[in-house]
């Protein structure tokens, strides 16, 4: 067999602060993980979802913030208060790149149209993590630093009107900056294929990337730390090691 290194995985960790000081993401490293993307297997060939790339430019930049904003936060169950405190998923602001997977509101390529609508819901959450898995395995082997969050609470946080606001606007800015490549990806589907003006787009979990880290190695205490964006924004995370299940998850080796 090749010769692996567990450490990678022993001593794997959810990122929650990158380096300031370190932000490249080198043009082969991209090209590289766009091409395991396209290979990834997905349920019955049904895609679903996409995922987009957003790095250090100013327009890249913004929306990362906007979802930082408005998505990637959890309200604080232990503050009672009419407005409680947030904790921000800060990777998806904060580290040098995000690869981030938006889920379809119906398949935008298709083969299996017999299907219910509960199948391909089944089946776009199956391939959802069959994409986040080998993603976080393949940056994980490529040496880069991850934080991996699924967590999309701040989208309904504040009520239903307000989700549709939001998921409206994240399709928006997603369709508007992006028109050409999603038309391609249709349009290179054989048989019967999706209609973009007609779906809508919902955000699914994140990879957050990096050459370095440069956060807490410690059991997190409870207590948020704060990072200040460059506009003055404060931002309270999680600083530390979250406990893992203290159990194996693998039976039969």
């Amino acid at each position: 067999m090749n010769t692996l290194d567990p450490t990678v995985w022993e001593n794997r960790r959810t990122t929650r602060l990158f380096s300031e000081e370190n932000k490249t993401i080198p043009d082969e490293d991209l090209k590289y993980l766009a091409t395991v993307i396209n290979n990834i297997p997905s349920q019955c060939s049904i895609k679903s979802h996409f995922w987009l790339y957003l790095g250090q430019s100013e327009e890249d930049m913004n929306i990362r913030k906007w979802m930082a904003d408005n998505i990637y936060w959890m309200p604080d169950d232990r503050d009672e208060s009419e407005n409680p405190r947030r904790e921000t998923m800060l990777g998806i602001i904060q580290a040098p790149a995000i690869l981030t997977c938006v889920r379809t509101s119906s398949p935008w390529a298709n083969p299996e149209t017999g299907k219910s609508a509960d199948d391909h819901e089944q089946l776009a959450d199956r391939s959802e993590g069959f994409f986040a898995g080998a993603i976080l395995a393949t940056l994980l082997n490529m040496g880069y630093k991850v934080a991996t969050f699924g967590c999309t609470a701040g989208a309904s946080a504040l009520g239903r009107e307000n989700r549709l606001a939001i998921y409206d606007e994240y399709t928006r800015v997603i369709k508007e900056k992006h028109s050409n490549e999603l038309q391609e990806m249709i349009d290179k589907f054989p048989g019967p294929s999706g209609n973009w003006k007609d779906i809508q787009f919902f955000p699914g979990v994140t990879q957050c990337f990096g050459a370095e880290s440069i956060d807490e190695t410690v059991e997190w205490n409870g207590k948020y730390d704060t990072w200040t964006e460059p506009g003055g924004k404060e931002y309270n995370f999680v600083n530390g090691i979250k406990t893992r299940t203290p159990v194996d998850t693998c039976v039969g080796f």
